[in-house]
């Protein structure tokens, strides 16, 4: 048989099961897999272990990690997995790891695709500069595709740098990295970066991204991202450097994001979609909704300023089409509790916005948010129903499980 360069394998799994004593068995024919097939927690950590892994893994089971610590993990900081990890659909649960990156340290060039992590929490506790993410700790490379995950009842945690649920960082070692991103769906997930830097920032997807081109779609994030230090959090992304393109098509963001730091910098704060912004960012069928928090100045006059905003907290503008809010709320200095912010002009109080204000698209309260007001304000989301449906408890549309 001749074998080429370029070829691509599918597997075949069964299993025969019996007693020999007494004739007895069971014959269960399996699935050709695209791919080579992991059923079990071990083989899943052989294989995503293998520092430069160019393979095609499918998972053929759910992997339930049942809360164990497994010192056997080798995903450090120069792990990377550079091929292609198909979920299949299937779920890996119960997963706590504390001093390592995220299920996959680094993706460089990677696919990942059709994967739910449930109750996955990611610790990074050293003091040095290495990001930690719930999927991966960094993204690098050209050609990475993240698709159709789904990420519920996590949490990233690092107490030295930024975090994300996603990835905590997205930064080639060289060029300008490529990264497609699709169908992805966060809930019920923290995201804490304990970072110092008013460069960077922690996302409810990524928490910083530099030098990269990358194309975000259909994305649902619910979810708390909090900076505990001087660092900027985001809805979607932390913090957007120089030198990159960051394109948002069709987001809904119903999350708290949250900076804790007492600063007059005014080049941190919290952002709808992104705490900072020094790139190009475009942001099309956007919606945001939630709670903000940020250092405020001048809290004792009715002209002070919040560094929050829907679609950015500071920085560049972000060029956008048909961005909407509604029910902000925004912690404040409780210095002057009489002053409020009005809703009539909450477009000009949030920092970053650049949206004309108008009463016939703001919605004071989420509950006006009804499916006939999507179906009119949002047709670029509620027309594609294999993927995105309406939610009657949130009044809001969010991805489909």
């Amino acid at each position: 048989m001749l074998f080429s360069f370029g070829m691509s394998f599918a597997y075949w799994a069964s299993s025969i099961s019996g007693n020999a004593d007494d004739g007895s068995g069971n014959v269960i024919l399996g699935e050709w897999y695209d791919g080579i097939p992991i059923y079990t927690v071990d083989e899943f950590i052989a294989a995503m272990n293998i520092s430069g892994n160019t393979n095609t893994y499918v998972l053929a089971r759910d992997l339930d990690f049942q809360n164990l610590s497994y010192p056997t993990w080798n995903n450090n900081i120069a792990t990377t997995f550079n091929g292609v990890f198909d979920g299949n659909g299937k779920t890996i649960a119960n997963l706590s790891l504390t001093d390592y990156r995220g299920v996959f340290g680094i993706l460089e060039g990677a696919t990942v695709k059709n994967l739910t992590l449930d109750n996955v929490n990611i610790n990074y506790t050293v003091a040095d500069t290495t990001t930690s993410g719930i999927l991966a700790g960094r993204i690098q490379g050209t050609g990475n595709i993240i698709e159709n995950i789904r990420i519920k009842n996590s949490s990233s945690t690092n107490t030295s740098v930024f975090a994300g649920a996603i990835a905590g960082y997205a930064f080639p070692t060289s060029g300008t990295g490529t990264l497609t991103m699709s169908n992805i769906k966060v809930t019920g997930t923290t995201i804490t970066g304990g970072y110092s830097g008013n460069t960077y920032g922690n996302g409810g997807l990524i928490g910083t991204i530099g030098s990269f081109t990358a194309n975000i779609s259909d994305v649902y994030v619910e979810s708390t991202v909090t900076s505990n230090s001087l660092t900027s959090s985001g809805g979607i992304i932390g913090a957007v450097l120089t030198t990159t393109t960051v394109n948002i098509d069709r987001a809904v963001v119903f999350s708290s994001v949250i900076v804790l730091s007492a600063t007059n910098d005014s080049t941190v704060g919290s952002g709808g979609l992104v705490g900072r912004n020094q790139g190009t960012v475009t942001a099309d069928d956007t919606f945001y909704t939630g709670f903000l928090r940020s250092y405020v100045t001048s809290a004792n006059t009715n002209s002070y300023t919040v560094r929050s905003g829907i679609l950015r907290a500071t920085g560049n503008n972000i060029t956008f089409t048909n961005s909407r809010s509604a029910q902000i709320t925004i912690y404040r200095r409780s210095s002057n509790p009489a002053v409020l912010i009005n809703s009539s002009t909450l477009y000009n109080k949030l920092t970053g916005q650049k949206a004309t204000y108008s009463t016939s698209v703001y919605q004071t309260n989420r509950t006006s948010l009804s499916s006939s007001w999507w179906t009119t304000n949002y047709s670029n989301i509620t027309s594609l129903s294999t993927i995105w449906q309406y939610n009657s408890s949130t009044y809001l549309y969010e991805l489909i499980d």
